[in-house]
């Protein structure tokens, strides 16, 4: 248990799919519950800075690791590890599977879904869609990649379709810019040292790249209709990754009162992880507190 985390589980979304979970449990009784959905190339174990904050709140997180992702290959004999999906409805599927799974260990308690990056995305296709048949108390999202920031060559973009159709798992290797996803320096070596255990991809797929695109657009477009689920972002103004901008304009078409939108102008990509983060959980905290009842 290199994460601090209290236990380590195993889920099975389906019947021949494995995904680790990584469980941070308070010691006294449960308030409310998280279920944490991580960014590409990451893993679950990256939860730890909020789970360990929030712990001491009385939240219990759970977070599993995705498809493609961390100790996928531990679990699954065809794995590996790379920024991959099979659809993104799949990735919702197995999102709505592990609520219910935890909601099966805590009933009664408040959950809530807190994620990260491309886990933001697809939690917000979540709340778009299946989780409307949920009682998930509200959506917390950092630094949603709703529009990529990452310069990719046009004639790329224009054949990410064709190449996904043909070889959806022909692997690019994106530009590293793993010293811009924090300003905390024990983070960022922690960061290292788990890609050279192989916890964090290193590449993305083609298929990836052409779902991606799909599954931005269809949530940008659909924000609009966002109803029931109370939502607190996070966006980072200095974010190489996820386009701050796009963001903001895209959360900002979210029906009235329905977003508590918080913005660190300094912040690299991943805000629970900066320097500024006990700012960030504390306004987060007080915002759930108006739903834990």
């Amino acid at each position: 248990m290199g994460f601090n985390e209290t236990n380590i589980d195993v889920f099975q979304p389906d019947k021949k799919t494995k995904l680790q979970v990584y469980e941070w449990l308070p010691d006294s009784s449960v308030k409310a519950v998280f279920i944490a959905v991580h960014g590409g190339m990451a893993h679950a174990g990256d939860w730890v800075t909020p789970a360990i904050y929030f712990k001491d709140k009385g939240v219990a997180t759970y977070a599993f690791d995705l498809r493609w992702h961390g100790t996928y290959p531990k679990h699954n004999p065809d794995g590996k590890v790379y920024f991959h999906t099979n659809s993104y409805e799949e990735n919702v599927s197995d999102l709505d599977a592990f609520y219910e799974w935890v909601k099966a260990k805590h009933p009664g308690k408040p959950v809530f879904v807190i994620s990260h990056s491309n886990g933001a995305l697809i939690s917000l296709l979540y709340g778009l869609t299946t989780a409307k048949k949920t009682d998930i108390r509200g959506f917390i999202v950092s630094s949603p990649w709703l529009k990529n920031k990452v310069k990719v060559p046009a004639i790329v973009e224009k054949m990410a379709g064709i190449i996904a159709a043909i070889h959806p798992k022909f692997t690019v290797t994106p530009p590293d810019i793993t010293d811009k996803l924090t300003h905390d320096e024990k983070i960022h070596a922690r960061h290292i040292e788990d890609t050279e255990l192989g916890l964090r991809g290193t590449t993305a797929t083609a298929k990836l790249g052409a779902e991606s695109a799909k599954t931005q657009a269809r949530v940008v477009a659909g924000l609009k209709n966002w109803e029931r689920f109370p939502m607190f972002a996070v966006i980072a103004g200095d974010d190489y990754l996820a386009d701050p901008s796009a963001s903001r304009d895209a959360l900002q078409t979210v029906p009235e009162g329905l977003v508590t939108l918080m913005v660190h102008e300094k912040n690299y990509h991943e805000n629970f992880n900066e320097v500024n983060r006990e700012e960030t959980f504390a306004a987060i905290w007080d915002w759930m507190l108006k739903y834990i009842k």
